[in-house]
């Protein structure tokens, strides 16, 4: 029997083997609570961090075959891009690396390379020909701005170290209990109460896509008892955004939230892959039940599936944007049969080049997600948490 309580919460019953639709009270929640946050516009700088000068010390082990010409010629290089290198031979153990330290406000990076036998400079993970000074003279600026793990752009983890990845990983896994339901983004960002160590900043492109939307500019989806990191990933995902981690050149990391791209790669990930199978991840999806539906909304039954389940249903609004799909058009229609509802929303969804997954949030709580068929996920960081914490 699929029946809405007294206290608010929907129950459905099928009658004559057929779901019951929905008045029109869902559109009117959904226009609740839309006006804009009182206290304005989102921040667009983040707080703190270290400022301070950085000193770069270059050092070339010169190989003893032709290295004395060939050290005359990178020693001319340098100077030519007015940077300062020392050369000589190599000691003991010597090897090319990037080592930093700090002494109060001010970073000190060494670099430390070898010059080979056909004349090329190699550290310790890359390698430089005499033609390639240019790109030598960029690397090196990087080092300067970013200090010894040069900049974050196109690195795995967001150019974050294995620590510093398992710190936020781990700040961000708490949980957060309250519905943000119907607030304005900005003002449930603010009540997300993100640790300090990781201040947010909304790039200017995020505030104005958030200006263009004006008062639908709210939380979308009843994401309750999750963590932060999900909560945030699927509220902004609903308006088309999303957030990623940005070391900056000061050495802090700051979570920047901005438009989603087509590669949505460089954004955090709406969940994991499951750590237990998903049956026993969620179990009230793989109880046999009579199902039959007949041109029903297909909104009505993701949010039935979830009371009837227990297993939370999210759909990825800014997929079935950019596939130009409209859930409130979207119908379902499932024969009478004694079935799962996970086989169930299977043969509902495929038909309509949808698909449901199975995620888990940062603190291991499964949940299933609607989002088209061939849409890139998200996967900046690792593909599965098991390379994280």
């Amino acid at each position: 029997m699929l029946r809405r309580r007294n206290s608010g919460l929907r129950r459905w019953r099928l009658r004559s083997w057929r779901l019951r639709r929905w008045d029109h009270a869902v559109l009117l929640l959904c226009l609740a609570g839309m006006l804009p946050a009182a206290s304005g516009q989102p921040p667009s700088h983040p707080s703190g961090g270290r400022s301070g000068k950085t000193f770069l010390d270059v050092v070339l082990l010169a190989a003893p075959a032709g290295g004395a010409l060939y050290s005359q010629d990178w020693r001319c290089a340098f100077e030519q891009l007015d940077v300062p290198v020392s050369i000589r031979r190599p000691v003991l153990d010597d090897k090319p690396e990037v080592k930093e330290r700090t002494v109060g406000t001010l970073r000190y990076v060494t670099v430390v390379g070898r010059i080979d036998r056909q004349g090329r400079l190699v550290f310790a993970d890359r390698t430089f020909t005499r033609s390639e000074a240019a790109k030598l003279k960029e690397w090196l600026d990087e080092l300067t701005t970013y200090g010894a793990q040069g900049s974050p752009k196109g690195q795995p983890l967001w150019g974050l170290s294995k620590l510093q990845f398992e710190a936020l990983y781990l700040a961000l896994a708490e949980v957060h209990s309250a519905d943000l339901y119907g607030q304005p983004l900005s003002r449930a960002v603010e009540a997300l109460e993100i640790p300090p160590q990781y201040p947010l900043r909304w790039s200017s492109a995020a505030i104005e896509a958030v200006q263009k939307l004006g008062d639908q500019a709210t939380v979308r989806q009843h994401v309750v008892g999750f963590s932060k990191a999900t909560t945030l990933a699927i509220a902004l995902n609903d308006r088309g955004l999303g957030f990623r981690p940005n070391r900056t050149p000061s050495g802090g990391i700051e979570l920047v939230i901005e438009p989603q791209t087509e590669n949505r790669h460089e954004h955090w990930p709406v969940g994991w892959p499951l750590q237990q199978p998903t049956p026993q991840a969620l179990p009230g999806l793989f109880v046999l039940t009579n199902i039959q539906l007949q041109k029903e909304p297909l909104a009505d039954v993701l949010e039935a599936v979830t009371d009837l389940t227990e297993a939370p249903v999210f759909v990825d609004y800014a997929g079935f944007a950019q596939r130009r799909l409209d859930l409130a058009a979207l119908r379902a229609t499932h024969p009478l049969k004694k079935t799962t509802w996970s086989l169930a929303l299977r043969a509902i969804l495929v038909p309509q080049k949808l698909n449901r997954e199975y995620w888990q949030d940062e603190a291991g709580k499964a949940f299933v997600w609607i989002t088209p068929i061939g849409k890139e996920r998200t996967n900046g960081a690792a593909s599965n948490p098991a390379d994280a914490p």
